[in-house]
């Protein structure tokens, strides 16, 4: 421990950086503090992990703590309030499309190792959470359905075989727990009014014919039937992937009304006969409003679907993507000189939540359009705002998009649509192959381990623009996820009931602080002096703290 005297104080933190082989010990002072505090308690060191823009990923810090009276403005810090709780999570994963099977199903067997045991392996990212897609998608080698002809006998998963089915068994064997759900793009274009897969744009009617929701409906049930059987177990199946967007690929359209016919006379009932287990899952989109003509937005649409009698029954979730598809968004500069514009409509969780308490949300599809993006810190940044402002407000799961792509960011078929994934391997399956793991993956992976299924959300506030969330552990421990988006270093304390940890958090970084279990005298919250204005109270929903983007809650009522 290095101490340094300052008058007749003594001021002092330690911060150890852990690496591997080596230890380098950081020492620095606290900074003058209005505030009664006593010195470094070894009983209050903890760790912290961190990723950032300089290439430094997962390195563990040591952090000393304090005990503290009064928390002061003066100072910046993070409180953490783990006895608000609020949503209890599901857990992390992404999805196993055909593509990222097909890039997995052609590397070496040591690179697919490393890629299976970096997502689900108890050294990785542990991922509890897999989405599947029923039939192709735009992230498919094929277009494929399970049904080319409308006969009960046609059906039959072998198109799944190619890639999707061997990777799926080798990540059951590793995470035989992991939580699926699975979703449509598209049906069999005999069962869609426009007789095309594909959405083409928004004039032409994508829906599905109403004389084939039956045979639709069949065509679901049989699915889970088939995965079953394979020994897949299907949680949720989502009604349709972003049901309001006549993409130029594999789509369909739902308005409320249908969608509620659909689940309450069709789908639901015959689901529940066979599969009382699997529920099912709506919306599936953007949290914007509305994103193309004549479509709805996300809050319109759950508002008039569920004033429907019967689907509460059937339906236990909505689906959420991160996309910013508000026309705003879509014609602002940035994003349209390729910088993928970024969503903020984290309020429209809220309203959704108070009208429909007892729905889940989950975050079902993340990834960085426009392009490849190899070894580039903006996809992290992203995600970790992304992933902490959902956390805060109500959301239950996070699920990436695809687990593996090419150094193209496909494959794709039908149109071009390259993305960033957390991982990636060039020239697969060839001697220059070569395996890239993005700093996307090393957020997704500290996010996966410190949200697993069962952990609770806890209510924490800042007076620094931080993106910031807790969640508390099975073991009473509290994870702090602290984001600086800034090109500077801050400073803050972490502070949970009369502990005090001071953490510097490194520019464009994304950090996790454990913080110890505390006693009930601990955990008594110690006031805050002199509130600025700066510091406002928001709204609060069923005693959940809203927190948008920027804004600070104000905690005295």
């Amino acid at each position: 421990m290095a101490k340094r005297k300052l008058g007749s104080s003594i001021k002092l933190v330690v911060i150890a950086m852990l690496t591997v082989g080596a230890t380098n010990v950081i020492s620095s002072t606290w900074p003058a503090l209005a505030m009664s505090v006593s010195k470094a308690d070894p009983r209050y060191q903890t760790t912290m992990t961190t990723t950032n823009q300089a290439g430094q990923h997962d390195q563990r810090h040591l952090v000393m703590g304090k005990h503290i009276d009064h928390v002061s403005n003066s100072t910046g810090f993070v409180q953490v309030f783990p006895n608000r709780r609020r949503q209890t999570f599901t857990g992390v994963g992404g999805a196993l499309t055909d593509s990222a099977a097909s890039v997995i199903q052609k590397s070496r067997p040591q690179t697919r190792r490393q890629i299976l045991t970096a997502y689900f392996g108890a050294q990785g990212a542990r991922y509890t959470n897999l989405r599947l897609t029923i039939g192709s998608t735009d992230f498919s080698t094929f277009g494929y359905t399970y049904a080319k002809q409308a006969t009960p006998a046609t059906f039959s998963l072998k198109p799944d075989d190619v890639h999707v089915s061997p990777v799926l068994q080798q990540i059951l064997k590793q995470a035989p727990n992991v939580q699926i759900m699975a979703a449509p793009w598209a049906p069999p274009k005999w069962m869609k009014v426009s007789h095309r897969r594909d959405g083409q744009n928004f004039l032409v009617n994508n829906a599905l014919k109403r004389a084939a929701m039956s045979a639709y409906a069949d065509y679901l049930v049989k699915y889970v039937d088939a995965q079953q059987r394979r020994g897949v177990a299907i949680k949720t199946l989502s009604l349709q992937n972003e049901l309001q967007a006549s993409s130029p690929w594999e789509a369909m359209t739902w308005t409320p009304d249908a969608a509620a016919t659909f689940i309450t006379h069709y789908l639901g009932p015959k689901l529940k006969a066979r599969h009382p287990q699997t529920k099912i899952m709506v919306w599936d989109y953007v949290k914007s409003d509305a994103t193309q003509p004549i479509m709805m937005g996300f809050n319109q649409w759950t508002q008039e679907f569920y004033a429907h009698r019967g689907v509460h029954q059937y339906v236990d979730s909505v689906g959420v993507h991160w996309y910013a598809a508000s026309l705003n968004a879509q014609m602002s500069l940035g994003n349209l000189s390729g910088q993928p514009a970024w969503d903020d409509n984290f309020n429209n969780l809220d309203l959704f939540h108070r009208q429909q308490p007892q729905q889940q949300i989950i975050a079902t599809e993340a990834a960085q359009e426009k392009g490849v993006w190899l070894n580039q810190w903006t996809p992290a940044a992203r995600y970790g705002y992304d992933i902490i402002n959902d956390f805060e407000h109500h959301v239950q799961g996070y699920l990436d998009w695809n687990l593996v792509l090419n150094g193209q960011g496909g494959p794709t078929h039908a149109a071009v649509n390259p993305c960033g994934a957390a991982i990636n391997v060039l020239h697969a399956g060839t001697p220059k192959e070569q395996l890239v793991i993005n700093p996307a993956y090393y957020v997704l992976k500290r996010v996966s381990r410190d949200v697993q299924p069962g952990t609770v959300s806890v209510a924490s506030t800042t007076n620094r623009q931080l993106d910031h969330t807790a969640i508390l552990q099975h073991d009473g421990s509290t994870r702090l996820l602290v984001e600086n988006r800034s090109s500077q270093v801050q400073t803050v304390q972490a502070v949970i009931g009369h502990r005090a940890y001071k953490v510097r958090l490194t520019p464009h970084s994304f950090n996790s602080l454990q913080l110890p279990k505390q006693t009930a005298k601990n955990l008594k919250t110690p006031p805050i002096t002199h509130t600025p204005t700066s510091l406002k109270r928001l709204s609060r929903f069923d005693n959940h703290w809203v927190t948008p983007i920027y804004r600070f809650l104000g905690l005295q009522d």
